[in-house]
């Protein structure tokens, strides 16, 4: 959800990943696509100018013409009135887990939304709030016994594992020692993909929930027809569990570590290598900004140095293993944060759009359609300046980034790069010795 995360972030050294869904059979009945696919993360609210499920089918080619091929809902559930924060409140305080917020639309306009995305051959998931709903959801009202409360009997907010506030004040923490509850959170999720035809789900703050809420629910859930199950969090065990990826979190503050001259280069490059020992090869989210990072951070043009530091830090995160994310606006680089609690239309007609989507989308494309990027194995490449360019290889391909606002020169000890070809601009680099301009990107294709 936000950077209150940080703390859960790292990975513990002794846990070795098993392979996904080992003890649970949650197995994905077909993953031949997920293993090429790239998600593009949509707020309802501000994708459009109507603001509604009618206003996202009309902007598909939008959403396709970025190279995605899934969609991901955030919450599209009504929305809590009390305790709400700011003037709308925030999605993820959800009323009512089979029905959908009005001012988007109602579950026909919702139905129609999921056939269009089916109809071009992408798919789509729906945020999932598993950990707590709206104070004022229909289930406080039937079922109050579902929630947990304080020594005072009041049902509660949710709370960190030392017991204090999370300071998510607007939802209430549901009670999963109530078998009853469990049953009801499962059959809700499985109407969605069985009577809505949805393909998914993000799950937000997944960790949150007991482990074996998810050994009991992902096997059902997969059986109901989930092909894509993501789950915010960072541990390697939601792997275990069955989820399909997790977030890359670690990597992303790494990255701006980066940028800010904290952590060298090669630091950056050498954690994700050491990462593939412990999560599942291509199993995490790589991003460079989402929902959250953009209402409580920045969003990446005013992260990492304007539009030339955003593709290239982009291109860095998203070509290692993996599935890229965009969030909407960021293909256009919008400057704009986009708050939870209120509505903001997209800019999407800012100066260089156009040629922002083309960069996104040629990146998008290589992760997708490019062998070494599906497949490859990622390793580390030496170069002459391991604080400022990250440098590795996926297969026969060598990506280089410049995390630099100033142009370099630099040479590669272990890699010929001699008489490679870009594949981002079709220069063939002649010579051992790289130029890269200010945030400069090069990806070489080294097949002989």
């Amino acid at each position: 959800m936000t950077n209150r995360f940080l703390r859960l972030l790292a990975l513990p050294a002794a846990i070795l990943w098993l392979p996904a869904c080992a003890s649970s059979g949650a197995s994905a009945p077909n993953d031949a696509w997920r293993e090429n696919s790239a998600i593009y993360e949509v707020f309802v609210r501000d994708f459009s100018p109507s603001g509604d499920f009618e206003g996202l089918i009309d902007g598909l080619d939008r959403i396709e013409a970025t190279g995605a091929n899934v969609v991901w809902l955030m919450p599209v559930h009504p929305v809590g009135v009390v305790n709400r924060k700011g003037t709308l409140g925030s999605s993820y305080s959800v009323r009512d887990y089979t029905a959908v917020n009005p001012e988007y639309g109602d579950l026909e306009d919702f139905e129609r939304l999921v056939e269009a995305v089916h109809d071009r051959g992408m798919k789509l998931i729906i945020d999932w709030v598993p950990n707590h709903t709206a104070f004022d959801a229909v289930w406080i009202t039937e079922h109050p016994n579902w929630y947990t409360r304080n020594a005072q009997g009041q049902i509660t907010e949710p709370l960190n594992d030392d017991g204090t506030s999370t300071g998510w004040t607007d939802v209430a923490d549901l009670d999963y020692s109530n078998a009853d509850m469990r049953r009801a959170m499962i059959d809700a999720m499985k109407f969605w993909l069985e009577e809505m035809d949805i393909d998914g789900f993000r799950v937000d703050v997944a960790g949150m929930v007991p482990d074996d809420f998810w050994r009991q629910a992902l096997p059902e859930l997969r059986t109901a027809g989930a092909e894509l199950l993501l789950a915010e969090w960072g541990d390697a065990r939601m792997h275990e569990f069955g989820f399909d990826l997790t977030y890359g979190w670690e990597g992303y503050h790494a990255l701006k570590q980066v940028w800010s001259g904290e952590l060298p280069a090669s630091q950056f490059v050498a954690r994700e290598v050491n990462e593939t020992s412990v999560i599942p090869f291509g199993g995490r989210l790589r991003f460079t900004t989402n929902h959250d990072e953009t209402a409580w951070d920045n969003p990446p043009v005013e992260l990492f140095g304007g539009s030339a530091g955003a593709r290239a830090a982009f291109a860095a995160i998203a070509l290692l293993p993996g599935t890229p994310l965009l969030y909407n606006g960021q293909e256009v680089e919008s400057p704009q944060k986009l708050g939870l609690f209120e509505r903001e239309l997209i800019d999407w007609n800012r100066p260089g759009a156009a040629e922002a989507l083309a960069w996104y989308r040629s990146i998008v494309t290589l992760t997708r359609t490019n062998q070494d990027f599906d497949h490859g194995a990622l390793g580390a490449v030496i170069t002459t300046l391991p604080d400022d360019v990250i440098s590795y290889r996926r297969g026969d391909t060598v990506v280089l980034v410049n995390a630099r606002d100033r142009a370099v020169r630099f040479a590669t000890s272990d890699q010929s790069v001699d008489g490679a070809r870009d594949l981002l601009t079709g220069r063939t680099q002649r010579g051992g010795d790289i130029e890269l301009p200010p945030y400069g990107v090069a990806v070489l294709d080294t097949t002989p």
